[in-house]
Parts: structure tokens; C-alpha cells; sequence
């Protein structure tokens, strides 16, 4: 499985595709007229399942070692969680677009770490001359 082999940053960024997916399909489902109680009941799990992600993701930052960044995203997540019961109460789909920009945007931010990461792990070891 996916998850099995992936890093911690890996696992954030699976956590921000399936919220992302998640709104998409709440996104659509409203989009799509809410006549059809299984598109009511569908809306409704996409936005509780993309709120559990935000809250699962405030609640693994390390405050302490994350300082100000971690303060920012916890602003954040629970800033969004709060737009989400607004977005479900009223079917109001431009909440659920900007939801997606943020996340997609915070998203594409981790892969920028992960990245880097890699790329510090792939450059060579640096050797001094006379060293065993």
C-alpha cells in the first residue's frame, strides 16, 4: 500500500488529496442539485470526512518545534473546518472552491519540503582531504 512505504511528509500530502477529493465530490454533489437525498447524504459525508482531516491534521502539529508555522496552519485548519459547516449548512460551493485553493496551495508547499528533502538526502557526502 501507498501509505506503508511513505514518509511523514508523503503522508501529510495523502491527507491534504483525500480532504481535496473529499470537497470535490461535496462540491459536485450540491452542483448537481440536492432533489436526490443520496446526494444530500453524500454532500454531507464529503464535508464531515474533509473536517475530520483538517482536525486530525491540527491536532499532529508539534506546536512546539513547528513555532509560528505551526500556529499559522492551526489558524488555519480550524479557520476552514469552521467555513466547512458554514459551506454545508447554506450548500455554498464558493466556500468549498476557496477550501480547495488553501489546501491545495498548503499542499503544494509540503511537496515543495519534500523536495528539498530529497534532494538533500542525493547530494553526495562531502569528503576532506587526509579524511579516513
Amino acid at each position: 500500500s501507498k501509505v506503508m512505504g511513505a514518509d511523514g511528509v508523503e503522508l501529510i500530502t495523502m491527507l491534504y488529496d483525500r480532504a481535496i477529493v473529499s470537497l470535490n465530490i461535496a462540491k459536485d454533489s450540491i452542483m448537481k442539485g440536492l432533489d436526490d437525498p443520496e446526494l444530500v447524504k453524500k454532500k454531507a459525508v464529503e464535508l464531515s470526512r474533509a473536517t475530520d482531516i483538517l482536525y486530525y491534521l491540527n491536532d499532529i502539529l508539534d506546536k512546539q518545534r513547528g513555532g509560528q508555522i505551526a500556529e499559522n496552519l492551526s489558524l488555519i485548519y480550524t479557520t476552514l473546518a469552521g467555513e466547512l459547516v458554514k459551506a454545508n449548512l447554506f450548500n455554498d460551493t464558493e466556500i468549498i472552491s476557496k477550501s480547495i485553493e488553501i489546501l491545495n496551495n498548503i499542499k503544494s508547499a509540503w511537496e515543495d519540503v519534500r523536495n528539498q528533502l530529497k534532494e538533500k538526502q542525493n547530494e553526495p557526502k562531502r569528503t576532506f582531504a587526509g579524511a579516513v
